[in-house]
């Protein structure tokens, strides 16, 4: 039986390497990730503007105050889009938030008479740190816990496998906002947390007809990575009904929601097509060098063992 995907996974994991890879020079090139005020500390503070407003008045508003626009972030908030919520990681020197943020709104007042100051919120370093940690932990621990559910349900070396699909979708991620430069902050963790759901789903059922599989046919009748083979195969209208379904809706998030929204749903369509991808040509390929490896070794066992008898 011929392969159609299988026979190709090193061209695959080459393509991920190269994406991963590429990450990897644009975080040295552009001095390191671009981070939110989540991870490095900063300000966010509120100004009710009390009609739609434009961003770029506030840029200058900003600008005027000696904040460099680039640095700072605009969300439009509130029930009709009527609140400027401004987050900025550095303030001017020996300026602070209350100060700053009166004197964008004395630049205001000319063209938004009716704006008025809202909430203050500041992030420390120390917050920060925790949240980064916090972050990591969450991962590290979702991952882990579904290894253990993989394991009982399947074998051993197929969570390993889903695993290393998890760790390969997270990389393609980072890669992502490392080249686009996309803010790094909380709403991406969130984003990391419900890919890792995403994509065990897919594998999942990948690997459940494998299982199927495996017990319909015989070793000696197909090898184990034709069954994989086949089962991709198989289960591969579902996975694409599936994935277009779920790309269409967040594309259409991304499109029509706010700034908020976008830092979620950005990362978010990389890693829909990311876990779909992963699914199929990293997490059954390893599982499949692994269980070919264990057959390998089983049968060089009783070998072995009958030349020493």
């Amino acid at each position: 039986m011929k392969l159609w995907f299988l026979n190709k996974t090193k061209f695959f994991v080459i393509f991920s390497c190269l994406v991963v890879l590429a990450g990897v020079i644009a975080y040295f090139a552009y001095g390191g990730l671009n981070l939110g005020i989540d991870f490095t500390g900063g300000s966010i503070f509120t100004v009710e503007m009390g009609s739609p407003f434009d961003d770029a008045d506030i840029n200058a508003a900003l600008k005027a105050n000696g904040v460099d626009p680039g640095s700072a972030q605009i969300i439009h908030g509130g029930a009709n889009n009527e609140s400027a919520i401004i987050r900025m990681k550095e303030l001017p020197l020996e300026t602070d938030a209350v100060s700053l943020r009166q004197s964008i709104l004395d630049s205001l007042s000319s063209k938004y008479p009716s704006a008025s100051a809202g909430e203050i919120n500041n992030v420390g370093g120390v917050t920060s740190s925790e949240i980064v940690m916090n972050a990591f932990l969450s991962i590290v621990i979702a991952s882990a816990l579904m290894m253990i559910y993989i394991w009982i349900r399947f074998t051993f070396y197929s969570g390993i496998g889903a695993v290393i699909a998890l760790v390969h979708d997270i990389l393609i991620m980072t890669a992502f906002v490392c080249i686009a430069r996309v803010e790094l902050n909380s709403s991406y963790i969130a984003a990391c947390l419900t890919i890792l759901g995403y994509s065990i789903n897919d594998t999942i059922v990948v690997f459940d007809r494998i299982r199927e599989n495996n017990k319909r046919y015989d070793t000696r009748q197909l090898t184990r990575w034709q069954i994989a083979d086949m089962s991709i195969r198989e289960t591969l209208p579902r996975t694409i009904n599936t994935s277009l379904t779920v790309l269409i809706t967040t594309l259409a998030v991304y499109i029509f929601g706010v700034q908020s929204i976008k830092d979620f749903t950005l990362p978010l369509l990389v890693g829909l097509v990311s876990g779909t991808y992963s699914s199929i040509f990293i997490a059954t390929p390893v599982w499949m060098v692994f269980e070919v490896w264990r057959d390998k070794r089983m049968q060089f066992k009783p070998a072995v063992q009958k030349s020493k008898a």
